[in-house]
Protein backbone atom coordinates (compact mmCIF):
# COMPACT_ATOMS: atom_id res chain seq x y z
CA UNK A 1 0.00 0.00 0.00
CA UNK A 2 2.98 2.24 0.76
CA UNK A 3 4.55 1.72 -2.48
CA UNK A 4 0.66 2.12 -4.64
CA UNK A 5 0.92 5.62 -2.35
CA UNK A 6 4.61 6.79 -2.97
CA UNK A 7 3.88 5.72 -6.89
CA UNK A 8 0.92 8.00 -6.85
CA UNK A 9 2.72 10.69 -5.28
CA UNK A 10 5.31 10.80 -7.58
CA UNK A 11 3.03 10.43 -10.43
CA UNK A 12 1.25 13.37 -9.39
CA UNK A 13 4.36 15.70 -9.17
CA UNK A 14 6.29 14.93 -12.02
CA UNK A 15 2.69 15.18 -14.00
CA UNK A 16 2.68 18.46 -12.34
CA UNK A 17 6.14 19.59 -13.15
CA UNK A 18 5.74 18.59 -17.29
CA UNK A 19 2.49 20.88 -17.43
CA UNK A 20 4.27 23.44 -15.75
CA UNK A 21 7.69 23.05 -18.29
CA UNK A 22 5.49 23.20 -21.51
CA UNK A 23 7.35 24.41 -24.53
CA UNK A 24 5.58 26.67 -27.04
CA UNK A 25 7.03 27.57 -30.41
CA UNK A 26 6.40 30.21 -32.74
CA UNK A 27 7.29 32.26 -35.84
CA UNK A 28 6.78 35.80 -35.95
CA UNK A 29 7.88 38.52 -38.67
CA UNK A 30 8.58 42.00 -36.86
CA UNK A 31 8.48 45.64 -38.60
CA UNK A 32 10.52 47.90 -36.59
CA UNK A 33 12.69 51.20 -36.26
CA UNK A 34 15.65 51.79 -35.67
CA UNK A 35 18.12 54.75 -35.51
CA UNK A 36 21.32 55.58 -33.22
CA UNK A 37 22.23 57.69 -30.20
CA UNK A 38 25.87 58.77 -29.89
CA UNK A 39 27.65 60.37 -27.03
CA UNK A 40 29.72 63.35 -28.64
CA UNK A 41 27.87 66.57 -29.96
CA UNK A 42 30.03 66.19 -32.97
CA UNK A 43 28.79 62.66 -34.39
CA UNK A 44 25.32 62.92 -34.05
CA UNK A 45 22.17 60.86 -35.18
CA UNK A 46 20.43 61.97 -38.47
CA UNK A 47 17.51 59.70 -39.16
CA UNK A 48 16.24 56.22 -38.59
CA UNK A 49 15.69 53.25 -40.90
CA UNK A 50 12.97 50.87 -41.27
CA UNK A 51 14.29 47.10 -40.89
CA UNK A 52 12.79 43.56 -40.17
CA UNK A 53 13.21 40.82 -37.29
CA UNK A 54 11.91 37.45 -39.02
CA UNK A 55 12.88 34.14 -37.19
CA UNK A 56 11.63 31.63 -34.62
CA UNK A 57 10.85 31.56 -30.69
CA UNK A 58 10.68 29.41 -27.96
CA UNK A 59 8.57 29.56 -24.73
CA UNK A 60 9.86 27.11 -21.61
CA UNK A 61 7.63 27.74 -18.72
CA UNK A 62 8.46 26.73 -15.23
CA UNK A 63 5.43 28.01 -13.67
CA UNK A 64 1.98 28.51 -14.65
CA UNK A 65 2.13 32.23 -15.80
CA UNK A 66 6.29 32.00 -16.14
CA UNK A 67 8.01 31.37 -18.49
CA UNK A 68 11.97 31.08 -20.54
CA UNK A 69 11.85 32.80 -23.98
CA UNK A 70 14.75 32.24 -26.26
CA UNK A 71 14.73 32.04 -30.21
CA UNK A 72 16.72 33.20 -33.00
CA UNK A 73 16.03 35.71 -35.88
CA UNK A 74 17.58 37.63 -38.53
CA UNK A 75 17.55 41.45 -38.01
CA UNK A 76 18.12 44.06 -40.24
CA UNK A 77 18.04 47.84 -38.51
CA UNK A 78 20.52 50.61 -38.76
CA UNK A 79 20.11 54.40 -39.17
CA UNK A 80 22.16 57.24 -40.00
CA UNK A 81 25.16 59.41 -38.08
CA UNK A 82 26.12 62.93 -39.03
CA UNK A 83 29.76 63.82 -38.81
CA UNK A 84 30.20 67.54 -38.33
CA UNK A 85 33.88 67.09 -38.36
CA UNK A 86 34.37 64.24 -41.15
CA UNK A 87 36.57 61.28 -40.14
CA UNK A 88 39.74 60.88 -41.81
CA UNK A 89 40.07 57.24 -41.43
CA UNK A 90 36.54 55.73 -42.38
CA UNK A 91 37.18 52.11 -43.29
CA UNK A 92 35.25 50.33 -46.07
CA UNK A 93 36.35 46.87 -47.75
CA UNK A 94 38.59 48.06 -50.54
CA UNK A 95 39.81 51.42 -48.95
CA UNK A 96 40.49 53.96 -46.30
CA UNK A 97 37.92 57.20 -46.93
CA UNK A 98 38.25 60.50 -45.76
CA UNK A 99 34.90 61.78 -45.36
CA UNK A 100 34.86 65.77 -45.22
CA UNK A 101 33.09 67.93 -42.88
CA UNK A 102 29.20 67.51 -42.55
CA UNK A 103 28.86 64.06 -44.16
CA UNK A 104 25.70 61.70 -43.41
CA UNK A 105 26.27 58.18 -43.59
CA UNK A 106 23.49 55.54 -43.82
CA UNK A 107 24.26 52.38 -42.09
CA UNK A 108 22.62 49.06 -42.92
CA UNK A 109 23.14 46.47 -40.24
CA UNK A 110 21.88 43.04 -40.10
CA UNK A 111 22.73 40.78 -36.64
CA UNK A 112 21.84 37.24 -36.27
CA UNK A 113 19.89 38.09 -33.02
CA UNK A 114 19.61 35.48 -29.98
CA UNK A 115 17.31 36.54 -27.11
CA UNK A 116 17.75 35.23 -23.49
CA UNK A 117 14.44 36.91 -21.62
CA UNK A 118 12.27 36.11 -18.48
CA UNK A 119 8.32 35.96 -20.04
CA UNK A 120 4.93 36.83 -17.69
CA UNK A 121 1.46 35.83 -19.06
CA UNK A 122 -1.66 36.09 -17.42
CA UNK A 123 -4.84 33.66 -17.18
CA UNK A 124 -6.47 33.08 -20.56
CA UNK A 125 -9.64 35.96 -20.58
CA UNK A 126 -11.93 34.72 -23.22
CA UNK A 127 -9.34 33.91 -25.98
CA UNK A 128 -6.99 36.34 -25.18
CA UNK A 129 -3.56 36.23 -22.82
CA UNK A 130 -1.04 38.96 -22.29
CA UNK A 131 2.42 38.96 -21.31
CA UNK A 132 5.23 41.19 -20.72
CA UNK A 133 8.59 40.15 -21.14
CA UNK A 134 12.19 41.68 -20.29
CA UNK A 135 15.16 40.29 -21.28
CA UNK A 136 18.93 40.78 -23.16
CA UNK A 137 19.68 40.92 -27.03
CA UNK A 138 23.08 39.37 -27.52
CA UNK A 139 23.64 40.03 -31.06
CA UNK A 140 26.50 38.95 -33.65
CA UNK A 141 26.74 41.32 -36.68
CA UNK A 142 26.49 39.40 -39.99
CA UNK A 143 26.58 42.23 -42.75
CA UNK A 144 27.39 46.03 -42.55
CA UNK A 145 26.77 48.40 -45.42
CA UNK A 146 26.79 52.06 -45.92
CA UNK A 147 25.24 54.66 -48.07
CA UNK A 148 27.36 58.14 -48.55
CA UNK A 149 25.33 60.29 -50.62
CA UNK A 150 27.99 63.50 -50.53
CA UNK A 151 30.12 61.26 -52.03
CA UNK A 152 28.21 59.48 -54.15
CA UNK A 153 28.74 56.03 -52.50
CA UNK A 154 25.91 53.21 -51.98
CA UNK A 155 25.98 49.91 -50.64
CA UNK A 156 29.47 49.73 -49.83
CA UNK A 157 31.19 47.36 -47.13
CA UNK A 158 32.00 48.86 -44.25
CA UNK A 159 32.71 45.65 -41.44
CA UNK A 160 35.29 47.52 -39.94
CA UNK A 161 33.62 50.57 -38.54
CA UNK A 162 30.92 47.88 -36.97
CA UNK A 163 31.76 45.88 -34.03
CA UNK A 164 31.18 41.91 -34.29
CA UNK A 165 29.36 41.58 -31.34
CA UNK A 166 26.34 43.62 -29.95
CA UNK A 167 24.34 43.84 -27.02
CA UNK A 168 21.24 44.95 -25.91
CA UNK A 169 18.40 45.25 -23.61
CA UNK A 170 14.71 44.96 -24.68
CA UNK A 171 11.29 45.16 -22.70
CA UNK A 172 7.97 43.78 -24.61
CA UNK A 173 4.36 43.74 -23.64
CA UNK A 174 1.90 42.15 -26.25
CA UNK A 175 -1.09 39.46 -26.29
CA UNK A 176 -2.01 36.26 -27.52
CA UNK A 177 -4.98 35.32 -29.13
CA UNK A 178 -6.39 31.68 -29.43
CA UNK A 179 -7.65 30.55 -32.67
CA UNK A 180 -7.93 26.70 -32.31
CA UNK A 181 -6.07 23.99 -29.58
CA UNK A 182 -2.53 25.51 -29.12
CA UNK A 183 -2.76 28.02 -31.87
CA UNK A 184 -2.22 31.72 -31.29
CA UNK A 185 -1.95 34.78 -33.54
CA UNK A 186 0.63 36.99 -31.25
CA UNK A 187 0.23 41.15 -31.25
CA UNK A 188 2.78 42.99 -29.18
CA UNK A 189 5.40 46.24 -29.42
CA UNK A 190 9.14 46.04 -28.52
CA UNK A 191 11.49 48.69 -27.02
CA UNK A 192 15.19 47.54 -27.70
CA UNK A 193 18.21 49.73 -25.92
CA UNK A 194 22.09 49.31 -26.50
CA UNK A 195 24.69 48.38 -23.84
CA UNK A 196 27.83 48.28 -25.94
CA UNK A 197 28.96 50.35 -28.59
CA UNK A 198 28.14 49.72 -32.33
CA UNK A 199 31.24 50.91 -33.92
CA UNK A 200 34.44 50.19 -33.51
CA UNK A 201 36.36 53.33 -33.07
CA UNK A 202 38.84 52.79 -35.62
CA UNK A 203 41.87 55.60 -35.21
CA UNK A 204 41.68 58.27 -32.41
CA UNK A 205 37.66 58.06 -32.12
CA UNK A 206 36.75 57.35 -28.83
CA UNK A 207 32.45 57.78 -29.04
CA UNK A 208 30.21 55.17 -28.17
CA UNK A 209 27.51 54.64 -30.20
CA UNK A 210 24.47 52.78 -29.60
CA UNK A 211 21.05 51.76 -31.43
CA UNK A 212 17.11 52.12 -30.09
CA UNK A 213 14.58 50.04 -32.06
CA UNK A 214 11.12 49.86 -31.85
CA UNK A 215 9.32 46.57 -33.22
CA UNK A 216 5.89 45.61 -33.68
CA UNK A 217 5.71 41.86 -32.81
CA UNK A 218 3.40 39.97 -35.41
CA UNK A 219 4.06 36.29 -34.97
CA UNK A 220 2.04 32.69 -35.09
CA UNK A 221 2.47 30.59 -31.78
CA UNK A 222 1.85 26.70 -32.24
Amino acid sequence: MKKFWLTAILSALLLNISNAQKIRFAIFADPLVSYFKTDLSRISPDGSRIGINVGLMMDKFFAQHYAFASGISLQTMGGSLYYENGKNDFSSSDTIHSLPRNTSVKYKLQYIHIPIALKLQTTEIGYTTYFAQLGLDPMINVKANADIPSLSLKDIGVGGEIRLFYLAYHIGVGMEYKIVGNTALMLGLTYMNGFSDVTSNIGNSTEKTVMHCFELRLGVIF
